[in-house]
């Protein structure tokens, strides 16, 4: 199959990283709800099994039962009302991941995992920049006229450059925006070679719950918003794996799969 790398990947090191990725069929997940703890096990189960190249790349899609507070990998709870989580029945939990705090109520969690054959030393931004491309090329479909980018001269996806609770208080490079605020927040982490990104699509919200936890709302946009009628998980789950295939990336085990590109020796 022929490459089509997105529009954008001008960087020699993001094609390299491409190819890689769509040279080798994907594994696809999509589990059914689950608590907080149970979402970030499974997560780090897989990104274990990437570190021992047990597994190809892998795209996992999920909700959470009940809904839950994730916080970053080094983030302090500090500046979060944790007792007004608890009084709503919403666990919490800490991801792999880093960036800041999030929400996870009326929204779809991705995860990407990729063995270190694949990442090859590609760079955090290098990363992001074909991850967030292929999460935005499924998303793309859904919004028609409504342009996604990451937002221009933002900060690098690194959370000591966003000291608010919130992860969407402030947009980075890693991120999915509109002129009207942020519909997705991507968080990652590396680990001997092996890479697992983090992100929450916004299916919907209640922004004063988010003010109750973190101060603020942040810049909150949800697809219902974007829309205006109801979204699903399921529908967006679909259009982000068809976004992904757009780009290139095969399946394993699909009713119908593309081959996979020729990968170099």
């Amino acid at each position: 199959m022929p490459m089509r790398p997105p529009q954008a990947l001008t960087d020699p090191a993001a094609r390299a990283l491409y190819h890689r990725m769509t040279c080798v069929p994907w594994h696809f997940i999509r589990s059914t709800a689950a608590t907080g703890s149970e979402n970030m096990a499974h997560d780090e189960a897989l990104l274990q099994q990437a570190i021992a190249e047990q597994i190809p790349p892998t795209l996992r899609l999920y909700t959470w039962a009940p809904p839950a507070v994730s916080l970053g990998h080094f983030q302090t709870a500090d500046a979060i009302d944790l007792e007004y989580a608890r009084s709503r029945g919403w666990d919490i939990v800490r991801r792999p991941t880093g960036g800041r705090a999030v929400l996870h109520h009326l929204e779809l969690t991705y995860c990407v995992v990729l063995p270190p054959s694949v990442v090859d030393g590609a760079g955090v931004r290098t990363s992001y920049s074909v991850l967030v491309g292929a999460l935005n090329a499924g998303l793309a479909p859904l919004l028609q006229d409504v342009a996604l980018s990451s937002p221009a001269e933002a900060p690098v996806c690194d959370a000591r450059s966003n000291r608010a609770a919130n992860c969407f208080a402030l947009a980075s490079e890693c991120d999915t925006v509109i002129p009207d605020g942020k519909l997705v927040g991507s968080a990652q982490v590396r680990r001997a070679g092996a890479l697992l990104q983090h992100g929450s699509i916004l299916l919907d919200a209640e922004p004063a719950a988010w003010a109750a936890l973190f101060g603020t709302s942040g810049r909150l946009v949800t697809l219902r918003q974007l829309l205006g009628r109801p979204v699903s998980a399921s529908e967006v789950g679909v259009a982000i794996r068809q976004g992904f295939s757009s780009v290139g990336v095969s399946w394993i085990n699909a009713s119908s799969p593309s081959p996979a590109g020729e990968c170099d020796p």
